[in-house]
This record gives structure tokens, C-alpha cells and sequence, in this order.
């Protein structure tokens, strides 16, 4: 009897102390909330999850295949994450948590299923939004055919993903703005890039805005 009463008192310290917190107004939110143990476990959750519903599902290395999800990585991931040789742009630095190099080890070693599902549902609470609310799963594989591309990027392709960034200005350490373009691939400069015509999609796939 003295143990359960124990374990009800132990869970209504910790729901107390839960309610303390959160209604206080004293979690931690802020993007710039250096590591906790929220950044420790959440990770581990995150990709527990992204095993648990992802779809069997292998997509062959198509060049064309690849060419098209460019297209796409360049309008929708490449602002955020950058590329091989291409920095992301300026509002990825004050953004919690980091958004992952995606031709790193971590990210590479997802299968293509779970790349898939990370795609088209998005990460909650991590900046990552989902891409399925307006795209259609071949054009989601396309992406995630140029994110297995990503470590063997040439340098044309590099230079077409530096020229697809924004024009914006940049910050010294003392806050003062730099006017002038996005660094990019090989340290050239470059002028803005011309307006690309619209780029293709699947057979079958309706139109959509990015």
C-alpha cells in the first residue's frame, strides 16, 4: 500500500512540476536555447518514428530521374540545407535545430523509404515542412533521387544550384548589412540568373505552385 501511495505521490510531483513549467511560461523556446535534453532525446524519438512509418519502397538511380528533382531541391530544400559547395542562405543560421547537411552520413543512411516519408510528412517542431500537401509522391522521389545524388554533385551542378538561390544581403558581426549575392560553388561571383522556364513533371501529374 505504502509503495503504490508512493507511486501516486512520485507522479503527481512530476505532473506538478510539468504544470510549473509549462504554465509558468518557463520553457525554454527560443531558437536560440542552447543544447538541453530535449535536443539529446528527440533525435532518438524522431527516428524511431521515421522507421516505424516508413514505406518499403527502393528508388532506382535514374539520371533523369535526379535531373528533375534538382528542380525541385533548388526551390524548396536548397534555402534551408545548401548543397555540396553551395552555402544555405543567411536565415538557416539562427534556425534550432541546424538543418542537416543532407550529403552527410546521418541522412544518407536512411533508406529510401524513410527519406520518402520524411520528404512528404515533414518533421514537426524542426522547421522541416511537408512537401505532400503539394506535391505528388513521383515528384517526392524525384527529391529524394537528387538527395542520394547530392554527394557526387558536379561542379555545373553546383554552379546551377548557387545561381537558383535569392539575391540577399549579408550581416557582419556588428549587424550591418553587406549588399551583394548568395556565395557560391568554386568562390566565382556571378550575375543574377535568368528566369528559368517551368520544369517539367510526371505523366500524369496535375500543376501545382511552389
Amino acid at each position: 500500500m505504502r509503495f503504490i501511495a508512493g507511486v501516486v505521490v512520485g507522479l503527481l510531483l512530476v505532473l506538478g512540476a510539468g504544470a510549473f513549467i509549462v504554465y509558468g511560461g518557463r520553457m525554454a523556446i527560443a531558437a536560440t536555447t542552447p543544447p538541453d535534453m530535449v535536443d539529446r532525446f528527440a533525435p532518438v524519438a524522431r527516428d524511431k518514428a521515421i522507421a516505424r512509418h516508413a514505406p518499403a519502397l527502393s528508388i532506382p538511380a535514374d539520371p533523369a530521374r535526379a535531373a528533375r528533382g534538382m528542380e525541385h531541391y533548388g526551390s524548396n530544400c536548397l534555402p534551408c540545407h545548401g548543397a555540396p559547395g553551395v552555402k544555405a542562405m543567411e536565415m538557416a543560421e539562427g534556425m534550432n535545430p541546424k538543418p542537416p547537411d543532407l550529403d552527410g552520413a546521418h541522412t544518407q543512411g536512411f533508406s529510401d523509404g524513410q527519406l520518402f516519408w520524411i520528404v512528404k510528412n515533414g518533421i514537426r517542431a524542426s522547421g522541416m515542412p511537408a512537401f505532400g500537401v503539394n506535391h505528388q509522391d513521383p515528384e517526392l522521389q524525384d527529391i529524394v533521387a537528387f538527395v542520394r545524388h547530392l554527394p557526387s554533385l558536379t561542379p555545373a551542378e553546383k554552379q546551377e544550384l548557387a545561381e537558383a538561390l535569392p539575391q540577399e544581403h549579408h550581416h557582419d558581426g556588428a549587424g550591418h548589412e553587406e549588399a551583394g549575392g548568395h556565395e557560391e560553388a568554386e568562390g566565382h561571383s556571378h550575375a543574377p540568373a535568368a528566369a528559368k522556364p517551368p520544369h517539367e513533371h510526371a505523366p500524369g501529374t496535375p500543376p501545382h505552385h511552389h
